[in-house]
C-alpha cells in the first residue's frame, strides 16, 4: 500500500493528554473486531484514561509507546486495510475541526463488513481557519475527493459521502455562490455523489483524523447551522436504503429459509413459487421486486420517503402504492401503504375534498386517433405571492392522451400575445400545433388577438360554459392538485414556488392516472423516468421497433381506459353527510373562514384539528376553538372531515414540552405565516413546531428573539424594515 494512502496514520503523533489517547482509542474500537487481542495490545493506554481520584498522573512510558506503534502497524495492514476494488461502491467519510480535516476512504468486504483503504489529516491554513463552518466540512470533502480521485473519478457506483455536519443536508437551499464556492461546485460536478448525513457518534475514525494530537484544538466546531449554497443534490439518507434492507434481510426467517433453498434448490416453505425469489447483492427479490423485510420501521421510512419528499409531492393511496411497487414488494403492502397515507396530518389538511359535486361534470370524449398535446385543456392559477417577478401559473394539459402537464411561471396581467407566446414555446416547440384547446372564458383566451391566433393557425376553441370553469373539469382538477403541492411545500416560504415548478411538473408526469392507468411519461416515451436513485441500473434496452409497438399499444389501452373512465363517472352518485361523535377529533374546512396566510391559494383547505364537545341536532357540531377565535363555535357537518391517525403512519402532533430558559418556557418556532400591525406594533402568525395549525399564534416581536433566523428571513421576503 502507497505510504501517501496512509498518512494520516503513520503521522499520528503520541498523545500528550488523556484527551488524546481516548481519541486515539476511539478511533480504534471500530476496526478492534479485525485485530486479535486488541484489548492485550491497547491496555496501556486503556489504563492511562483512568481519571478516577487515586489514579496514578498521565505517564507516557515504554509499554504506551510500544501499544500506540502496534496498532497504528495493525490499522495499516490486513485484514484491517482493504486494498481498494474499483469494481465496489466506495464510501468517503469526512470530518472538519477549526484546525484540521480528515477523511477515510471505505469499502465493504465480501461479508458486508466495512474496511478503511486510505486515511488522509490535514491541517488548516490561517486563512482555511477563518471560513463559516459549513465550508470547511466543504473543503474536507473537495479534499479527499481530490486524493483519491484515480479511484473516485468515473466509478461504476455512485460516490457515498459521509459528513456529520447537518448543514450540508441543506444544499437546495437557494444562496449567491463566492469564488471560491463556485470552484468548489465545478469539481465536485465531475463525481457522482450520494452525499449523506450521519450523525457525529458513527463518525469516530475521520472524527478523530481531524482533531489528532499535534494540531491546534483550541476551538470547538459544529455548534452553529448555517444553509449552504444551492450547488449539490441530497439523493440519499442514512444509512442508505440499500444497506438497511440488506442488514434487516440478514435477521429475517423467511428470507434465510429463501436463500438456503435458492442456493441448495431444495423445499421451499412459502406459498410462492422458487422461480418468483432471486438473490442478487445479499438482497432477496421477488417477481423482480425488492423484498423489503418485515421491519415496522425501514417499511414506515421507506413510504414516507416516497409519500413525503418533495420530489413524490404527497400522492394519494394509489399512486403512493405505484411508485413503490416499481422497485418493491412485501406482504401486506398496499394494507400498510393505505393506513400511512390514510394518517398523513398533512394530506388530510391540504388537500381538497374530492367527492362528487351537486353539479355533474359532462366528461368530454376522447379523440380514438389523438396525439399527446393534440387537444389542449388550459387555465391560470393566480394571486399567488411574488416569486421571481411572477404570480400564476399556466396550466397545460394533454386531454385526450397522455395527461400530462405543461407548467409556466407568468403574470397575472398576462396579455393575449404572450399566453401564445408560451403555448409556441411549451407546447408547439415540442408537440406541434393542437387541434383543440379547451379553456374557460378568462379574459386571456375570449381576448381577440388570441382568438385571430387561433383562426390564423386553424385551432378550433372551444369556451366553457359562462360562470361555470369546472366545465373544464380536467384542468381544474389539476390545478387543484397543484395547489396542494405548494401548499405542501411551499406553505412555509410561499415566495419560492417559482423554483419548485420543475420538480413540481415532474411529479405529476411520473404518477399513474387514475383513468389511464399508466403515468403521463409512460404514454408519452414507453419507460418511467426515474424520480429517486434505483437500487439496480436497468440493463435490458428494447430495439426502436419494440418500443414503437409498445408505444402504440400503451396509447391504445389508455384511450380505452379514459373511455371506461369517463362512463363510470357518468354513473357516480353524490354522498350524504358525514356523522360524527362526541369527543372526536375533526378537520374544519376553511373556505368560509377569515384566514391569516400570505396567499390564499396555498394556505390550508382545513384548520384543525379540533374536539367535538358538543353534538347539536342531526348535522351540527359544537367544537373547542382557540380562544383567540372571534367566530361561532358550532359548524354544519358538511364543513367538518374527519381526522385520521394510526399506528402505521405515528402520530402527526408530538406537542413538545417548551424549553425552559432563564426560567421562562419557550416553544420552537417552526415558521412565520404572516403579519398585521396591532395598536401600532407588528405581530406575526406563528405556527409552532410539533404542533397543529389549531395552536397558531399571534406574537410580538419581543416574543421571537431565539427566532431571530426565520424571523430575520420573513422580513426580507416581505420588505419589512
Amino acid at each position: 500500500m502507497d505510504p501517501i494512502k496512509l498518512k494520516g496514520i503513520a503521522e499520528w503523533p503520541e498523545p500528550s493528554t488523556v484527551k488524546g489517547v481516548r481519541s486515539f482509542l476511539g478511533f480504534g474500537n471500530f476496526y478492534r473486531k479485525f485485530i486479535a487481542n486488541f484489548s492485550d495490545i491497547a491496555k496501556p493506554l486503556t489504563n492511562l484514561t483512568r481519571t478516577a481520584a487515586g489514579s496514578p498522573p498521565f505517564e507516557w512510558t515504554t509499554e504506551c509507546q510500544t501499544a500506540f506503534d502496534t496498532l497504528k502497524q495493525r490499522f495499516s495492514t490486513a485484514p484491517v486495510l482493504l486494498l481498494p476494488d474499483k469494481a465496489k461502491p466506495f464510501i468517503v467519510e469526512s470530518d472538519a475541526s477549526k484546525f484540521a480535516t480528515g477523511a477515510v476512504l471505505r469499502q465493504a468486504d465480501i461479508n458486508g463488513d466495512l474496511h478503511p483503504c486510505a486515511y488522509i489529516s490535514q491541517t488548516l491554513n490561517p486563512a482555511e481557519r477563518n471560513y463559516e463552518i459549513y465550508d470547511r466540512e466543504l473543503l474536507g470533502i473537495i479534499r479527499a475527493l481530490a486524493e483519491w480521485r484515480h479511484y473516485l473519478e468515473g466509478s461504476p457506483h455512485p460516490v457515498e459521502v459521509r459528513s456529520d455536519h447537518k448543514n450540508l443536508t441543506y444544499f437546495r437551499t437557494a444562496q449567491k455562490l463566492n469564488r471560491r464556492q463556485a470552484r468548489w461546485s465545478l469539481k465536485l460536478s465531475q463525481f457522482d455523489l450520494h452525499l449523506i448525513h450521519v450523525p457525529g457518534t458513527q463518525m469516530i475514525q475521520s472524527d478523530a483524523l481531524s482533531r489528532r494530537n499535534g494540531l491546534d484544538d483550541s476551538e470547538s466546531d459544529n455548534e452553529d447551522r448555517v444553509l449552504l449554497p444551492n450547488a449539490l443534490f441530497v439523493r440519499s439518507i442514512s444509512p442508505t436504503l440499500f444497506d438497511e434492507i440488506r442488514n434487516h434481510a440478514a435477521k429475517d426467517l423467511i428470507v434465510h429459509e429463501a436463500l438456503e433453498a435458492i442456493a441448495h434448490k431444495g423445499p421451499f416453505p412459502m406459498k410462492s413459487s422458487l422461480s418468483d425469489w432471486e438473490v442478487r447483492d445479499g438482497v432477496i427479490l421477488y417477481k423482480g421486486k425488492i423484498y423489503v423485510p418485515p421491519s415496522e420501521t425501514l417499511r414506515h421510512d421507506l413510504v414516507r420517503l416516497y409519500h413525503d419528499s418533495p420530489a413524490m409531492g404527497h400522492p394519494g393511496k394509489f399512486n403512493t402504492l405505484e411508485l413503490l411497487r416499481r422497485e418493491f414488494w412485501w406482504p401486506g403492502m398496499y394494507t400498510f401503504v393505505y393506513n400511512y397515507v390514510e394518517g398523513c396530518a398533512a394530506c388530510q389538511q391540504m388537500k381538497p375534498n374530492t367527492h362528487p359535486t351537486r353539479i355533474p361534470l359532462e366528461p368530454i370524449p376522447a379523440d380514438p386517433h389523438a396525439l399527446p398535446f393534440s387537444c389542449c385543456t388550459t387555465d391560470f392559477i393566480t394571486d399567488l405571492p411574488v416569486s421571481n417577478g411572477f404570480d400564476s401559473i399556466m396550466v397545460v394539459v394533454d386531454h385526450d392522451l397522455t395527461k400530462g402537464v405543461i407548467l409556466t411561471p407568468c403574470l397575472k396581467t398576462i396579455t393575449a400575445e404572450g399566453t401564445a407566446k408560451i403555448f409556441h414555446d411549451k407546447v408547439y416547440s415540442r408537440f406541434g400545433l393542437p387541434d383543440q384547446i379547451i379553456s374557460d372564458r378568462g379574459p386571456q383566451y375570449a381576448s381577440k388577438v388570441f382568438q385571430e391566433l387561433n383562426r390564423l393557425l386553424q385551432i378550433r376553441s372551444s369556451m366553457s360554459t359562462a360562470y361555470h370553469p369546472q366545465t373544464d373539469g380536467e384542468t381544474e382538477r389539476v390545478n387543484q392538485e397543484l395547489e396542494i403541492y405548494l401548499r405542501l411545500y411551499c406553505g412555509n416560504n410561499p415566495e419560492t414556488w417559482a423554483d419548485r415548478l420543475p420538480d413540481l411538473e415532474f411529479c405529476h408526469n411520473t404518477r399513474e392516472h387514475s383513468a389511464r392507468k399508466m403515468s403521463p411519461f409512460r404514454i408519452m416515451m414507453g419507460y418511467e423516468p426515474r424520480g429517486l436513485p434505483s437500487v439496480f441500473p436497468t440493463t435490458n434496452i428494447p430495439s426502436v421497433e419494440s418500443r414503437l409497438d409498445m408505444l402504440q399499444k400503451i396509447r391504445l389501452e389508455a384511450l380505452a381506459m379514459h373511455e371506461l373512465a369517463r362512463q363510470q363517472m357518468a354513473d357516480r352518485v353524490r354522498q350524504g353527510s358525514p356523522k360524527f361523535t362526541l369527543g372526536q377529533k375533526v378537520w374544519l374546512d376553511s373556505r368560509n373562514l377569515k384566514v391569516n396566510y400570505a396567499s390564499c391559494k396555498i394556505a390550508p383547505k382545513r384548520e384543525g384539528p379540533f374536539e367535538i364537545v358538543e353534538v347539536i341536532g342531526p348535522a351540527n357540531y359544537r367544537l373547542k376553538l382557540p380562544k383567540t377565535w372571534r367566530v361561532h363555535s358550532v359548524f354544519h357537518a358538511a364543513l367538518l372531515s374527519p381526522y385520521r391517525e394510526n399506528d402505521i403512519h405515528g402520530p402527526n402532533y408530538v406537542n413538545p414540552p417548551p424549553d425552559v430558559v432563564d426560567n421562562e418556557e419557550e416553544y420552537e418556532v417552526e415558521a412565520i405565516l404572516n403579519h398585521k400591525m396591532y395598536r401600532g406594533h407588528l405581530r406575526y402568525l406563528v405556527k409552532w413546531k410539533g404542533y397543529s395549525s389549531a395552536e397558531n399564534s399571534w406574537e410580538p416581536t419581543h416574543n421571537l428573539q431565539n427566532a431571530k433566523r426565520i424571523l430575520d428571513a420573513y422580513k426580507r421576503t416581505r420588505g419589512i424594515q
